[in-house]
């Protein structure tokens, strides 16, 4: 996640379909602009129609739910959703998240859900993110998920590791705030290469060069980011079902 994932560690340290859910609540990830990587290729490679040997689903019990302010994550009733908005302000920098107690060994993740996101926060350090990660003590190990900024409504896929952090931009068709399938999974031939896809649509692969992504111990996190006050976050959250790690 980006340098400001670290404000998310001492805030979570004093503390740590469609039609199914009514809810009506609506990461800092990566380094400085200078190491993003936003060229497009659309050529999947063959190891991207891979599938996953084995699947474990994560239960909402899995999960332990934290917020730097009054506002908290939340258990969608009647479903195995987690529900986590962005905060309200008033209290300066507002950190919620969604976090797996205990991690595994995997080479990706996938869950059915939203980013209900928009584009009147101040700056793109106002942001929701859902991915898997080695490192939920200092936020600087390796990464791979979905991030929205709030400041442009803009959904991207990324990666992190040995201080970078890479991504592209999801395409306009399932940048829409509605329900997809999200999925990222390493590949099997180049380690440095995660393949990301959007309702088993294959969308593009994320690289880091010299970084092994293959069978880290990782932890599944969704989690929102407000840094500012000053702007109506009204309605915007992350809602994450079926969550899954391969």
């Amino acid at each position: 996640m980006k340098k400001t994932i670290l404000k998310l560690l001492s805030c979570a340290s004093l503390i740590l379909f469609i039609g199914l859910c009514s809810c009506t609540k609506t990461n800092s990830i990566g380094t400085n602009d200078s190491a993003k990587t936003t060229t497009d290729s659309e050529t999947s490679p063959a190891s991207a129609i891979m599938k996953p040997a084995t699947a474990t689903s994560i239960g909402q019990s899995a999960f332990s739910l934290w917020g730097s302010c009054s506002d908290m994550p939340y258990l969608i009733s009647g479903t195995n959703g987690i529900c986590v908005p962005s905060g309200n302000g008033g209290c300066g920098s507002d950190y919620l998240g969604a976090q797996q107690s205990s991690g595994q060994s995997a080479t990706g993740m996938q869950f059915y859900g939203c980013f209900k996101g928009g584009s009147n926060a101040p700056d793109g350090s106002n942001e929701m993110a859902v991915f898997i990660c080695t490192d939920v003590t200092n936020w600087v190990g390796h990464e791979m998920g979905f991030i929205k900024t709030l400041n442009d409504n803009t959904l991207k896929m990324y990666v992190q590791g040995n201080g970078n952090y890479n991504y592209k931009v999801v395409p306009s068709a399932y940048n829409d705030n509605g329900y997809h399938t999200f999925k990222c999974q390493v590949e099997s031939a180049d380690h440095s290469n995660v393949d990301f896809y959007i309702d088993g649509n294959y969308i593009n692969t994320v690289s880091n060069s010299g970084v092994d992504y293959w069978n880290g111990f990782y932890y599944f996190v969704g989690t929102t980011h407000r840094t500012s006050d000053g702007w109506s976050s009204a309605g915007q959250q992350i809602e994450m079902y079926d969550m899954t790690i391969f």
